[in-house]
C-alpha cells in the first residue's frame, strides 16, 4: 500500500509542474496610444447571430461607447427564431437576413454566416465577433487596433474573451476555458517550438486584403470550427497567427440560458479542437487533471495507513493544487474563489463534457446547437 502512496505523490508532483507549464504566459492587450495623425484603417465588424436576443444588446451597447468607431457593423442572421433581428434593428447596424432566392439555402451555421457578412464588408480591417462577447471599456477597440498595428496589420489576430460567470453552472467552465486556451500550443515556455494549433473563434481580425488572399470563410464553408480552418488557411499562405487573452479588453458570458445550453455549447467543439493540440501539451493537460483527482484518493488511503505521516502531506498538496487551479483560472476568467476548494467537482465536470463531446464528434459525427443538428 505504501508503494501506491509514493507513486501517487510522484504523479502529483509532476502534475503540479504540468500546471505551470500549460499556461505559462498569456499575452493580453495593453493600454496604448494609437497615433491619430496617421490614417487608421477602416473597420468592418461582422457579427453572426442565431437566437441571440439576450446577448446582442450588451455587445452593441459597448460597441457604441468605443472611442474608436468602426466604419461598418454587419449583423448576419442565421435563421433566428427569437427576436434577435428586431433587437438588433434598433441600432445603427446593417442586418443581413438569409435570402432564399440567391441559392443560400445550403449556407447555414456560423462559418456560412461569416462568409455572407464578409461579402458586404467594406472596411480595410475585418473583425468577426461572437454575439455573446462585449468590450470591457471604451478604449478597448482602440487598444486592440494599436496592438495589430505593431504587427503591420498582417496575419490572423485573435482574442479569447475573458469569461464572466454569474450562475453556478457557468462557473464549472473554468477547466474548459483553460484547456481551450492551452490547446493552441502557444502559451507554454516552448511556444516557439510548437506550431500554433489554432485561433480563438469569438474574436477574429485580419486585413481585408489577406482575407481575400486566403479565400476566407468561402474556402471552409463545410466546417463548424472556422477558427481552426482559418488558422490553416493563413499558415498555408505563410501568414502568422497571433493569439491573445481577453482580460482587460474583451469579455463574454457564455450560455446564460441554462445548463442544457452550457453542455451543448461546450460539447460541440472541445473534443474537435483538441485534435490540433501538440501531444506533449495534451499529455501535460491529462497529467495535470489526473494529479488533481489522485490527491483526494491519496488522502483516503493515508487515513488507512499512517495518518500522522501521510495525511498532512496530502492535505497540503490538496490546498496547493486548489491554489494553483485558482491562479490558472484567473488568467482566463472570473470565478468564485471558494469554488476551487471543491476543485475535484470541476475536474469531473470537465471529464463528463469532454467525454460527451468525444462521443458526438468521433462516434456519432454530429453535434447539436441552437436547435440545429450539425454534421462533423
Amino acid at each position: 500500500m505504501f508503494i501506491f502512496l509514493w507513486i501517487g505523490l510522484l504523479l502529483i508532483m509532476f502534475s503540479l509542474i504540468s500546471g505551470f507549464f500549460i499556461l505559462f504566459k498569456i499575452p493580453y492587450i495593453s493600454s496604448q496610444e494609437l497615433d491619430d495623425t496617421v490614417p487608421i484603417p477602416t473597420i468592418s465588424i461582422i457579427i453572426p447571430v442565431r437566437n441571440e436576443e439576450k446577448n446582442i444588446v450588451n455587445l452593441l451597447d459597448t460597441l457604441n461607447r468605443q472611442s474608436l468607431q468602426p466604419q461598418q457593423v454587419i449583423i448576419v442572421d442565421d435563421e433566428s427564431t427569437d427576436h434577435t433581428v428586431e433587437v438588433a434593428s434598433k441600432y445603427n447596424v446593417e442586418i443581413k437576413i438569409k435570402n432564399q432566392t440567391q441559392n443560400e439555402e445550403e449556407l447555414v451555421g456560423k462559418t456560412a454566416a461569416c462568409y455572407r457578412g464578409a461579402i458586404g464588408a467594406t472596411g480595410e480591417l475585418m473583425i468577426f465577433m461572437d454575439a455573446d462577447t462585449f468590450f470591457d471599456h471604451e478604449d478597448a477597440l482602440r487598444n486592440i487596433i494599436a496592438e495589430f498595428k505593431k504587427l503591420s496589420y498582417s496575419g490572423l489576430f485573435t482574442i479569447q474573451p475573458y469569461h464572466r460567470t454569474v450562475k453556478f453552472y457557468e462557473k464549472l467552465s473554468a477547466p474548459m476555458n483553460m484547456v481551450v486556451i492551452a490547446g493552441l500550443n502557444c502559451f507554454t515556455p516552448l511556444k516557439n517550438v510548437f506550431k500554433t494549433g489554432g485561433a480563438f473563434g469569438p474574436f477574429l481580425m485580419c486585413s481585408a486584403k489577406e482575407y481575400t488572399l486566403t479565400g476566407g470563410h468561402k474556402e471552409i464553408l463545410g466546417s463548424h470550427l472556422d477558427n481552426f480552418m482559418l488558422t490553416k488557411l493563413f499558415q498555408d499562405h505563410n501568414l502568422s497567427v497571433y493569439n491573445f487573452g481577453g482580460k482587460g479588453s474583451v469579455s463574454f458570458r457564455m450560455y446564460p440560458e441554462g445548463p442544457k445550453q452550457w453542455l451543448l455549447g461546450w460539447s460541440k467543439s472541445i473534443a474537435s479542437g483538441s485534435s490540433n493540440t501538440h501531444p506533449l501539451i495534451m499529455s501535460a493537460v491529462g497529467l495535470w487533471i489526473a494529479g488533481g483527482l489522485i490527491i483526494p484518493f491519496s488522502i483516503g488511503f493515508s487515513l488507512l495507513i499512517n495518518p500522522s505521516v501521510w495525511l498532512p502531506a496530502f492535505i497540503f498538496l490538496y490546498f496547493f493544487y486548489a491554489g494553483q487551479f485558482l491562479w490558472l483560472a484567473q488568467k482566463v476568467g472570473k470565478f468564485s474563489n471558494w469554488l476551487f476548494l471543491g476543485y475535484p467537482m470541476l475536474l469531473v465536470s470537465f471529464i463528463i463534457v469532454y467525454s460527451w463531446s468525444f462521443i458526438q464528434v468521433h462516434i456519432l459525427h454530429s453535434v447539436s446547437w441552437r436547435d440545429r443538428k450539425i454534421d462533423v
